[in-house]
């Protein structure tokens, strides 16, 4: 499999033992959460900021788990070492547990708690130096949905949205909302440049908070450069000078096609490629104070 050792329920198991109960409703109905982060020389980087956002999730589907934050740290810590990663993707999966096939559940049901650290695999360099092509799905995101702000188990929407756009002979794909302003990519959130300035869409557009997208906003603000978050229309974006993507996986990915228009010159930008230099920047120094 995968890796070696998989954490699961308090207890390092071989990931050929590594199951759950088909009456699990992560299996059944989606009904859980999940968050990937990125590991560098064996550090989780804004491991605490990751274990918020999942914890916030588990609020909003009112999931409870009998582990603090503090020993849930600890736990995704020793699966890192256990796995001796030095560079790492980590999963942390929480479903609702077992239950009865149907939507009520028993309020006595157990959650399942399960952390995957394996290598992690970049991406081709050609993307970074390139650039990537998206599309526009078809797709709508409900900014009004409690889980546009969640990593839910139920990913159909990102996952539906990125098989057409790879049937169209896209990269990766762009989903707006339900009032046709840009949301976020399948799998990141998404930052335009234009004259100088950064722009994202808003909370309110329907978006994961994402943690690299924070780490964009802060060294932006600490650069000076100016930023604004905001409900951006698709002319917007093919007008953009620049265009990339970001998620704790990937960092910083420059988008050089929307569709059949290029952005800007159709090669990756100066600012994307500053900002990217200033994430591996801020990752190293973090690394180094843990």
């Amino acid at each position: 499999m995968m890796t070696n050792k998989i954490w699961m329920n308090g207890h390092f198991v071989d990931a050929k033992d590594a199951k759950v109960s088909i009456a699990d409703r992560g299996f059944l109905y989606g009904d859980g959460v999940f968050e990937t982060m990125r590991g560098y020389a064996g550090i989780v980087f804004r491991i605490d900021e990751h274990l918020s956002r999942l914890y916030a999730a588990l609020k909003v589907m009112k999931i409870k788990l009998s582990y603090e934050k503090a020993s849930l740290k600890r736990a995704i810590d020793a699966c890192v070492k256990k796995n001796r990663l030095k560079s790492a993707y980590i999963r942390v999966t929480v479903t609702r547990g077992e239950g009865n096939v149907g939507l009520h559940f028993s309020k006595m049901t157990t959650p399942n708690v399960v952390i995957v650290a394996k290598g992690h695999v970049e991406y081709p360099q050609s993307f970074y130096t390139e650039g990537i092509s998206v599309g526009v799905a078809q797709i709508r995101q409900n900014e009004l949905s409690p889980l546009s702000g969640i990593k839910s188990l139920n990913f159909l929407n990102y996952i539906l949205a990125r098989i057409d756009a790879k049937d169209k002979g896209y990269d990766d794909a762009i989903l707006l909302n339900t009032k046709g302003y840009i949301a976020e990519g399948a799998t990141s959130n998404i930052f335009l440049v234009k004259k100088g300035a950064l722009i994202t869409p808003s909370i309110e557009s329907g978006i994961l908070p994402g943690i690299a997208r924070k780490v964009v906003i802060g060294i932006a603000k600490r650069l000076k450069i100016p930023i604004k978050e905001k409900l951006i229309a698709y002319r917007e974006l093919v007008a953009a000078d620049e265009v990339f993507f970001t998620n704790s996986l990937i960092e910083i990915l420059p988008v050089v096609r929307v569709d059949a228009k290029h952005i800007g010159l159709g090669v990756p930008g100066d600012l994307t490629k500053l900002l990217h230099i200033s994430y591996q920047k801020t990752v190293i120094c973090e690394s180094l104070s843990r």
